[in-house]
Parts: C-alpha cells; sequence; structure tokens
C-alpha cells in the first residue's frame, strides 16, 4: 500500500467507527450505503432500509421528517436540529458526486446526523467534550445562518399592495432587536416571513431556533423551551439537556403557534422578555441574549378576553405586530405564485406542466382557505393525475368550486347598475393584468386599446407598479 492511500475496505471501516451517523441515497430517495452508527440510530432493519425509498420510510416514521428528501425535492442542501427517541441530533443533508468527476450535476445525497446530547460525549475527557461541544455549536450556528441565506432570499414586489406593506414593515422591523409578532390564516406562510426577518437582522450570522408549541407535549415543553439540570425531575435525561433558548444564544428563537402555549408557561416566558432571564428546570437563573419572535393564526385578543393568554405576555409579543394577508386577498399573485409553484413541482417530477390562462383566472377566482399551502397541494396532486402536459379548468373542476367569471358580486346585490358594472370592470382590469404583468398584454387580452386601458386603471386606481420577471420565494407556515 502506497504512503497516504488507504483501501476502500479501510475506508468502509473508519466511516463505520465514527459516532456520526453516515447515510447515503441516489437522486431517487433509494439507500446506497448506510454506516453502523445510522443504522443504530433508526428503529429498523438493514434488510428493510435497502428495500425501501425515503418516501416510504417517513410515511412509517423511520424519518420523521426526511432530510434527505428535502434535499432531493430542493435541490440545495438542509440542515436541521431534529429530536428523535428523545434525543436531539443535528442532521446536514447536500447533493454530491459519487465518482470523482465533479463538473456534471450531483448523482447522489449526503446525510450526516450528529448526536447533540452529553452522553455522546461521556467517554471524553473535559477538555475534549467542551471543545467538540464547542465545535459542534459553532458548526450548528453557521449551518443555520446558510440554510436561512438559502430560503429565504429577498422577494421581488408584491403586486399586491397589502403584502409589500407587510414585507415593508417586516423589513424595518428586521434591523432593530425589537419582538414581532406575525399573525395571518394557517399557510399564508408566516415561517419564510420570519426566516426573511432574521436574515435582515443584525443576528443573522446567529442561530434561528424555530419551536413548535403546538407539537411539544405540555408536559415536555417547559423542559424543552428552557432544558433542565440533571435529576430535575422523574424522568429526566441523566446528564441534563440544553433548551432552545440556551441554543438561540445571540440568534433568534422563534415561537410558533404561540396561542397554544400553555398557562402555565405563560408567565416564565414573560420574564424571558422582560428581565433577559429564564430558569432552566432544577437550574439557577441565567440570562439569554435572544430576540423573540412569535406567530399566531389564533385571535390572541380573544384568547386574552376568554383568560387563556396573559394579557401582559400579549403586550409584550405584540410590540411590532405584522398581519399577513391570507391568499384571497392578493390575488393579483395568484398566478405567477401559481406558475412558479408549478415550475418547481415540474422540475422535482420530470414534466413540463403548464397552466392555460383560463384555468389560472379560475384560480385568481377561488377563496382559498388554506391558502399558498392549498395552492401548492392542489399542484402537487395535479402534476400526479394530470394526463396532459397542460392543466385546464377542466382538471381544477373536481378539485375547485368554480366560479363562473363575473360571479363576484354577492347574490341579491342592490348595488345601482353603474355602480355593478364599474366593479365588474375593476375585477377584469385587475385580473388580466394579473395574467399577462403588462398593460399592453392585458389590453390585447381584454379587446381594447392600450390608452383606454391607461385611462381605466387611472379611473380606478389600479396599482400596476409591477414587473413580468419578478419572484416571490415561498414558504407556507
Amino acid at each position: 500500500m502506497n504512503h497516504g492511500t488507504l483501501m476502500p475496505e479501510q475506508l468502509l471501516a473508519i466511516l463505520n467507527a465514527l459516532e456520526d451517523g453516515i447515510f447515503i441515497t441516489d437522486l431517487g430517495g433509494h439507500p446506497l450505503w448506510v454506516n453502523q452508527a445510522s443504522l443504530s440510530q433508526l428503529e429498523t432493519t438493514e434488510a428493510h432500509l435497502y428495500a425501501s425509498d425515503v418516501y416510504q420510510l417517513e410515511e412509517e416514521g423511520v424519518f420523521s421528517p426526511s432530510v434527505t428528501r428535502f434535499v432531493i425535492d430542493e435541490r440545495r442542501p438542509v440542515s436541521v436540529v431534529h429530536r428523535y427517541r428523545g434525543k436531539d441530533y443535528l442532521v446536514n443533508g447536500s447533493l454530491f458526486h459519487l465518482d470523482s468527476d465533479d463538473s456534471g450535476e450531483p448523482d447522489a445525497v449526503l446525510v450526516q446526523t450528529r448526536n447533540l446530547d452529553r452522553d455522546v460525549l461521556a467517554s471524553r475527557s473535559p477538555d475534549t467534550t467542551q471543545a467538540l461541544l464547542d465545535h459542534v455549536m459553532h458548526q450548528l450556528k453557521r449551518i443555520r445562518q446558510d440554510q436561512v441565506a438559502t430560503e429565504a432570499n429577498p422577494a421581488a414586489p408584491s403586486r399586491s399592495p397589502r403584502y409589500r406593506q407587510c414585507l415593508e414593515r417586516l423589513d424595518r422591523a428586521a434591523a432593530s432587536d425589537t419582538t414581532v409578532l406575525v399573525s395571518g390564516e394557517t399557510g399564508v406562510g408566516k415561517s419564510w416571513l420570519v426566516n426573511r426577518l432574521h436574515q435582515f437582522s443584525p443576528r443573522s450570522e446567529q442561530p434561528l431556533i424555530h419551536v413548535n408549541c403546538a407539537a411539544i407535549p405540555e408536559a415536555l415543553l417547559e423542559a424543552e423551551l428552557f432544558g433542565h439540570e440533571r435529576g430535575a425531575f422523574t424522568g429526566a435525561h441523566r446528564d441534563g439537556r440544553v433548551g432552545y433558548v440556551a441554543l438561540a444564544e445571540g440568534g433568534t428563537l422563534f415561537l410558533d403557534e404561540i396561542g397554544e402555549l400553555p398557562l402555565a408557561l405563560q408567565p416564565k416566558l414573560l420574564q424571558l422578555l422582560q428581565e433577559r432571564e429564564y430558569h432552566p428546570l432544577g437550574g439557577s437563573t441565567r440570562k439569554a441574549d435572544v430576540r423573540i419572535v412569535a406567530a399566531t393564526n389564533t385571535d390572541l385578543p380573544a384568547r386574552v378576553r376568554d383568560g387563556s393568554f396573559r394579557a401582559d405576555l400579549f403586550y409584550r409579543l405584540n410590540i411590532v405586530p405584522i398581519e399577513v394577508p391570507p391568499l384571497r386577498e392578493r390575488a393579483e399573485d395568484i398566478p405567477h405564485l401559481a406558475n412558479q409553484l408549478l415550475a418547481h413541482i415540474s422540475r422535482r417530477h420530470k414534466r413540463r406542466l403548464t397552466l392555460e390562462r383560463d384555468a389560472l383566472r379560475a384560480l385568481t377566482r377561488h377563496h382559498w382557505p388554506g391558502n399558498v399551502r392549498e395552492l401548492e397541494n392542489l399542484l402537487e396532486r395535479l402534476s400526479v393525475f394530470c394526463e396532459d402536459e397542460t392543466i385546464r379548468v377542466a382538471d381544477l373542476a373536481p378539485d375547485l368550486d368554480i366560479e363562473p367569471a363575473g360571479s363576484a358580486l354577492p347574490e341579491g346585490d342592490t348595488q345601482p347598475l353603474p355602480q355593478r358594472l364599474a366593479q365588474l370592470e375593476h375585477q377584469a382590469i385587475r385580473e388580466a393584468l394579473a395574467l399577462t404583468g403588462s398593460t399592453r398584454k392585458a389590453a390585447r387580452t381584454l379587446g381594447v386599446t392600450q390608452s383606454w386601458l391607461m385611462r381605466r386603471i387611472k379611473r380606478h386606481a389600479i396599482d400596476t407598479d409591477t414587473s413580468t420577471s419578478e419572484r416571490t420565494s415561498v414558504d407556507a407556515s
């Protein structure tokens, strides 16, 4: 054997000796190789693992969620901190080349899983343990920064004045260090907005830690949020554990579904907001340098009135309120949004799907109770079942309550005819602008001259500050 060269069997022995889990798949999600550490972390057999793919394994709960699937779907690196079987793992997935030629497209996914719990490090000396923990935390912060920068690319101006106002308010708040409360219906993209706020903030180089208050059992939420010391309660981890507040040190703590925070825990969050202090279970007071950002899809003032949410906590959270408009109130964005989502889905399914103009018009008239998430799910479903490459109104009919054009006026409307006609004209112009992206094309679509259209746009005070090349980034919360 030449000096500095390792044989394949020696490399495999080294990879199997690592404490980090290594999991490699092709771009179809089929496992190609897994080391012993990764096998020991998963509740499945090696035979079943190799006979499955990550989509099936995710449905079975072996991965929840699958970072490999995210990398395959998004074609970008993905990193998360994931709790599995009572332990915290840093999971880092990326695309790479199996062969030595890295000039072409990547052909595999590599996922590395690192156990962040202290018991993994128990056999090491104190100095080595602390050095490794510091290295892990530094790596976590760097990966979080990269993740946010990738996911929260600044959006070009929306066609909706309300949504543009929301983005402008968010960007101004990002420059400060104050607490922000993002509210809006389920599926409007609150998580993406929080990612954007963190990216544009002075804390962007530090971690963004996302905690879903509704997803953690009430009995465990305090320990998960603030951490606990050794022996703090029956069933506590033998060496204690670091809470999410500590993981967010120097960065942003994102408390999603804040309206579901138990009443008994609210005073402790209030202390964190007011004093920048918290108490790990069984421990002493600790200082916290974190920015708090919260999000909710519930009516918090109503919760305050019925006594399920503290008024003083609400006022502390509501320093900078940002309300995200539902999709039905920014219909101008739907055509471009639908085309962007469909292009992304088409790449993933290796199809060239398009939406015909009448189908786009039908999408703009739908109510969208599930907002962006509902739109994305509909397009995903159509990509599976639509036999043609062009999606038409007939393809939408089974899923949407398609309204005929001009039915936006309420039934029994008693407005005078001139007002009703003006309202219909206003709606038709807005739809044409949304579909075409320019006054010239909109005029052609409506069968009028461009000068006539410009006069009507001025009369109806319709905003035309748009661009056909604009892009709108999406993360349905």
